[in-house]
């Protein structure tokens, strides 16, 4: 079974997926750098970090695709 502290990491890693799904070019180039900052420090687990790369670049296909459509 999972502890309370494995269930609110998971909480919150997809909260911060949620928030990436809706982000604008420049909104994820300043997330970028902060996500950076949290991994040297240690702030979130190889794990968490890998998720967030996948959602990171889910989103950049996605905002490619619709420039795509619109030019």
């Amino acid at each position: 079974m999972r502890n309370g502290r494995a269930a609110g990491v998971d909480a919150d890693l997809e909260v911060r997926i949620a928030q990436i799904e809706q982000m604008t070019l420049d909104q994820i180039a300043a997330f970028q750098s902060r996500m950076l900052t949290e991994i040297t420090t240690g702030r979130i687990t190889p794990r968490e970090a890998s998720a967030i790369d996948r959602a990171l670049g889910k989103r950049l296909n996605a905002i490619e695709q619709e420039l795509r459509a619109g030019g």
